[in-house]
């Protein structure tokens, strides 16, 4: 049964402590308050922590850490020791845990397996139109330049065009 909680505990430890403290400054430099002396204020503070401690001694023990989970050689003697596992052990459980958890097994991997087989029946099966892709693109290539030939000669007309146009414009405006 706890007497007082331990935010109470330590509000007491910490209003104790600055008591005497305060206490222990005005005996240090003789200086007294008007109304309570630094030998005073040294008893009160003293005689609070004194409280504190001796209400501390009803406390229950805090549960402590089962260090036998950290070092298993601390276990009982009757108890069955385990033998410790490997670096290749602990690796080969983390990761049968993690495809578990991520849900990888023998039918994913088979489905894979499959897919990756037609995959390369498919890549394999598409060399002819490989070939034939490539003669489409330099048809394409050839179409592409003949196309930027005839664009180059279309400005030219236009060119010529602007210039006629421009002359005739020039000779209206002289009347």
């Amino acid at each position: 049964m706890r007497l007082l909680n331990k935010t109470q505990m330590n509000f007491a430890y910490g209003m104790g402590a600055a008591v005497v403290i305060i206490g222990a400054l005005m005996k240090i430099t003789h200086y007294d308050l008007p109304f309570v002396t630094a030998n005073t204020m040294l008893t009160i503070g003293l005689v609070t922590e004194a409280l504190i401690f001796a209400l501390s001694a009803f406390d229950p023990p805090e549960d402590g850490y089962d260090w036998k989970l950290v070092y298993p050689e601390l276990g009982d003697s009757n108890e069955p020791k385990r033998k410790p596992k490997s670096p290749e052990q602990m690796l080969n459980q983390k990761i049968e845990d993690m495809l578990a958890q991520s849900k990888v097994d023998k039918e994913l991997v088979s489905s894979l397996s499959a897919s990756i087989k037609n995959f390369e029946a498919s890549a394999k099966s598409g060399s002819n139109s490989a070939a034939e892709l490539a003669k489409i693109n330099k048809e394409f290539a050839n179409n592409a330049n003949q196309l930027q030939k005839q664009m180059e000669s279309l400005a030219n007309n236009l060119e010529s065009l602007n210039n006629v146009y421009g002359g005739v414009l020039n000779a209206m405006n002289k009347k």
